[in-house]
């Protein structure tokens, strides 16, 4: 698309802009109240997790003779964290 018809059709939009009195009333907002998800619980755990887990496996070395990679401890602590959110889940349906 070239930049003359974008800036023709911005200008198009705003010269239909609607006052406020007739717009359709029947338009509702919806927010999402609930903001701790299962994930986003997963991800604060493991954030909290992460600092106590890079100290344990400071130079610490895998099975090829590689330092403990960052993104190897943060997928730990992510799994660690996953069953824990699990194992609580059980636990408050049980």
């Amino acid at each position: 698309m070239s930049h003359d018809v974008i800036s023709s059709w911005v200008e198009k939009a705003k010269s239909l802009e609607v006052p406020v009195e007739q717009m359709d009333q029947g338009i509702q907002v919806i927010r999402c109240v609930d903001t701790n998800s299962r994930g986003n619980i997963i991800m604060d755990i493991a954030e909290k997790l992460r600092p106590f887990l890079m100290k344990m496996f400071e130079g610490m070395r895998d099975d090829e003779g590689m330092l403990v990679q960052p993104a190897s401890v943060r997928g730990i602590a992510l799994n660690v964290a996953q069953e824990l959110v699990k194992r609580q889940e059980q636990k408050a349906n049980a």
